[in-house]
């Protein structure tokens, strides 16, 4: 029975391997499936990794050094590419920066306006490109050419310097060897003025000596002079009384006008040149301190002969330092080729070394010397009289010396107008017509009564002045 399903029933060897068979290739069909489906992903893998690596990599860019240094465990080109980017940023603009562009606006904000806006150098054009080494060229270039300017600069400076301290120890030698010099000078000033000094007080005190000789033999004369002078005195108190009387006779022969006469009063002399050195600008005159001299005094200088009737002096002086017997005086003015010496006259007509002589002034003066009358023009001849000792007085007497006569006022003619004006200038014409009134009286009276009569020229000549 055992045997029967054996042989009926039961697998065989060829059941098994049957079996086998179908089982291998259902496995086989299982794995070729899956296989292919395996190798369609990988395909598809590949392509995208073959496009993402023409992206990263082509043919000529395996020749790059980042592509050598790219390793499966270390750094990608890509990283290395990127890394060599950020340090050509550093390298460029000093940061890290996103890309070129970011760069070109960093460089054009931070140097190009800069270098266009300060206006450092003319020619900007070579620093507006896209490329930076020829920008940095351009700038080393004017850098260069700067550095050379500055260099020459101060090779200059240093050559001026040198040139200066050479220039200032020059200058000191210079200024010691005038030092020196003006030393000397200062000595040699010292020696003269001592020299000087000594001169005139030699000079002086022969002057004090030669004037009182002089003054001894006028003392000697003074005492037959001061008894002649009470015999006059006396005299003229008599002719007082003769002029009256003997005015009606005088003023028919008198004249309105006025004439210069002989005028003997004002042509008397004061004194003498006793020392004058030709080219010094000081002369001595024999009168001091006894005659009543005052400093500011000034007198005109005629020569020896005698005074001019016209009054026209070769020189005026100055007394300056008053003496005893003598006076220095400085000249303050000179008629043209003429020289002050030894023995000229000296005369003032406003002073007297005895007494005081008296003035009476009338008339319309030439003050400013314009050629012009002005009324007021008396009270510069009053000041002259009066700074030199005269005594000015208003009424006419026999004791008046002199009578300075200026212009005639005028008489203003008779105009027709109205009443207002009749009112307005009378008073001045009536002030006019007195004065014309008291300058005719006071001519005649002083031609009546022989008083010298001087016109403005005649008085200013006799002052040296013209």
């Amino acid at each position: 029975m055992a045997q029967a399903r054996t042989q009926g029933g039961g697998f065989t060897a060829a059941h098994v391997w049957m079996i086998g068979f179908v089982f291998l290739w259902l496995v086989s069909t299982v794995l070729l499936v899956w296989l292919y489906t395996e190798q369609e992903a990988i395909v598809n893998e590949r392509d995208t990794l073959r496009r993402e690596n023409t992206k990263l990599v082509r043919g000529g860019d395996k020749g790059l050094p980042q592509y050598a240094q790219a390793s499966e465990n270390g750094a990608s080109m890509a990283g290395l590419l990127e890394q060599a980017r950020k340090e050509m940023m550093v390298l460029a603009v000093g940061e890290e920066l996103a890309d070129a562009a970011a760069a070109r606006t960093k460089v054009d904000d931070e140097l190009l306006k800069r270098i266009v806006g300060d206006k450092l150098v003319d020619d900007v054009a070579p620093y507006q490109t896209q490329q930076l080494l020829p920008a940095m060229k351009a700038l080393y270039e004017n850098f260069a050419g700067e550095h050379r300017q500055r260099r020459d600069a101060v090779a200059r400076a240093d050559a001026a310097e040198q040139q200066s301290a050479e220039m200032t120890r020059a200058h000191e030698e210079i200024r010691t060897a005038l030092d020196a010099a003006a030393d000397e000078v200062k000595k040699s000033i010292a020696e003269l003025k001592a020299e000087h000094t000594a001169y005139i007080a030699g000079r002086d005190q022969q002057v004090d000596g030669f004037v009182k000789e002089m003054d001894d033999l006028r003392q000697e004369h003074s005492r037959d002079l001061q008894a002649r002078k009470d015999e006059v005195e006396g005299e003229r108190k008599r002719l007082e009384d003769l002029q009256v009387r003997y005015a009606e006779l005088q003023a028919k022969l008198g004249e309105l006008q006025v004439k210069p006469g002989e005028r003997l009063t004002a042509r008397r002399e004061d004194g003498q040149v006793v020392l004058a050195v030709p080219g010094d600008e000081m002369v001595y005159i024999g009168l001091g301190q006894r005659h009543h001299l005052t400093t500011g005094l000034q007198f005109a200088v005629y020569p020896a002969e005698g005074i001019p009737i016209d009054g026209r002096a070769k020189g005026r002086v100055e007394v300056v330092k008053i003496h005893e017997n003598t006076a220095a005086c400085r000249i303050v003015g000179m008629a043209r080729q003429e020289i002050i010496v030894r023995g000229d006259l000296v005369a003032n007509p406003v002073y007297d070394r005895d007494r005081t002589l008296q003035f009476v002034v009338v008339g319309w003066f030439d003050a400013d010397g314009d050629g012009v009358q002005d009324p007021t023009g008396g009270d510069r001849v009053k000041s002259l009289i009066a700074q030199w000792g005269g005594d000015v007085v208003d009424t006419l007497t026999s004791r008046v010396d002199f009578v300075v006569a200026g212009a005639a006022p005028p008489v203003p003619a008779a105009v027709a107008g109205t009443e207002a004006r009749d009112r307005d200038a009378g008073d001045r014409d009536q002030a006019r017509r007195a004065a014309r009134d008291v300058f005719d009286a006071t001519v005649a009276s002083a031609t009546n009564l022989s008083i010298p009569i001087l016109t403005q020229d005649v008085f200013l000549q006799f002052l040296g002045f013209r």
